[in-house]
């Protein structure tokens, strides 16, 4: 495992953004080069490709667009490969750009007393973010920041927004969810290759769970390691590590393991009706209740931590991504209807801030997020607009 220092990481940096030059016209999106604003960056590399830092990467799927009425169609070989965005075609429900036709209801409560302030920008020498899906704190008050480029995967800053270094490129194709824990590890899923990772704070990697490439349904007595789209980490009260998986896939479920990664047990999530569940993000709280967000149906599903079933509470948002921060309060980010509320324990909403759009005080897609210790600093992933927001309390 390598750590980098940030006088390689911008000597790279230069590398990387050179290889944007003449990407527009080719078809697929090339390594180490972020997608525009308003699109997906696919799926990553396959499981076999992933190479060492700075070594060759295979081209990356054509970027999926959520812009403005873009069709779920890859963006046009001749279309910039980012820093513009996509001009208007037919008509979509994707992204901020559908909001009027899936419709977005503004909780009947107050603003939260948060303001938008400059947040962390990417490496020097690269041309933006791609997708920046998870967002966490450790204990020194620095930011880690997950991006699905393959470059610079993960991202060290310090609290006045400098970037320090990049954790082991790489180390996954397609991550979803990212999540400090306590003794700040890192843990990061990988929705392609289907396993999900720890690192420690120096970056080295401590476990791995999950078979790297396969999909399937952990079955101890059979001997199969298998996660079906990892989307989400949590821990337990106990340091019991609970993995959400099913991003619309087969088999949703929540597996629950202990600190050591011994698989404990898992449960299903599956619709009764048959129908697709996104199972998107999960959160355990002191009293070990675990909370799963079923994204699309905008559910919050509540269980013991063996899966029992103990209640269900209907939200009117989508549900992307659910933070405790350390005075027990819940917050949810609502993804693509592009706010962040704060919650009671029974679901209701005591503030909300944010709007759907592609501006930089906008929200394409509110992925993760977290909250300093102190409660006046926000962060949260927006996969969509390909930026980290913050947000400063207001005295």
């Amino acid at each position: 495992m390598k750590t980098f220092s940030v006088s390689v990481l911008l000597t790279l940096a230069v590398w990387s953004g050179a290889q944007a030059q003449g990407a527009a016209s080719r078809p697929l999106r090339a390594p180490n080069v972020p997608n525009m604003r308003g699109t997906d960056s696919g799926q990553g590399p396959a499981c076999d490709q992933l190479t060492d830092y700075g070594a060759f990467q295979p081209p990356g799927p054509p970027a999926t667009p959520y812009g403005l009425g873009a069709t779920a169609a890859a963006v046009s070989p001749s279309a910039p490969v980012y820093g513009a965005a996509i001009p208007p075609r037919a008509e979509s429900t994707l992204g901020a750009a559908g909001a009027a036709q899936r419709g977005i209801v503004i909780p009947d409560a107050p603003k939260l007393p948060y303001r938008f302030v400059d947040a962390p920008q990417p490496p020097r020498g690269t041309a933006g973010f791609a997708n920046v899906n998870g967002v966490g704190l450790l204990k020194n008050g620095r930011l880690i920041v997950n991006q699905r480029m393959p470059m610079f995967q993960l991202l060290e800053y310090d609290p006045q927004g400098r970037l320090v270094r990049s954790i082991d490129p790489n180390l996954v194709s397609r991550p979803h969810g990212m999540r400090v824990d306590p003794d700040d590890n890192i843990w990061v899923t990988d929705q392609q290759c289907n396993i999900v990772v720890k690192v420690d704070p120096a970056g080295e990697v401590l476990l791995t769970l999950g078979t790297r490439g396969q999909a399937g349904t952990w079955d101890e007595a059979k001997g199969t390691h298998l996660f079906n789209q990892p989307t989400d980490i949590a821990f337990g009260p106990r340091g019991d590590v609970f993995v959400a998986t099913g991003h619309g896939g087969p088999d949703p479920r929540v597996l629950r393991f202990d600190k050591s990664g011994r698989f404990i047990t898992s449960w299903s999530l599956k619709h009764e009706d048959g129908s697709s569940a996104v199972i998107h993000t999960l959160v355990v709280n002191a009293h070990g209740e675990v909370w799963v967000g079923d994204r699309e149906v905008k559910k919050m599903r509540v269980f013991d931590s063996n899966g029992k079933p103990l209640r269900d509470i209907q939200m009117k948002n989508l549900i992307c991504g659910l933070f405790i921060d350390s005075k027990g309060q819940l917050w949810m980010t609502t993804g693509q209807d592009g706010m962040i509320q704060r919650l009671d324990w029974n679901g209701k909403v005591l503030g909300w801030i944010g709007v759907e759009g592609f501006g930089t005080q906008e929200f394409g897609e509110a992925h993760y997020m977290t909250v300093s210790p102190d409660g006046r600093t926000l962060y949260v992933g927006d996969t969509v607009n390909n930026d980290i927001k913050k947000l400063q309390k207001i005295d």
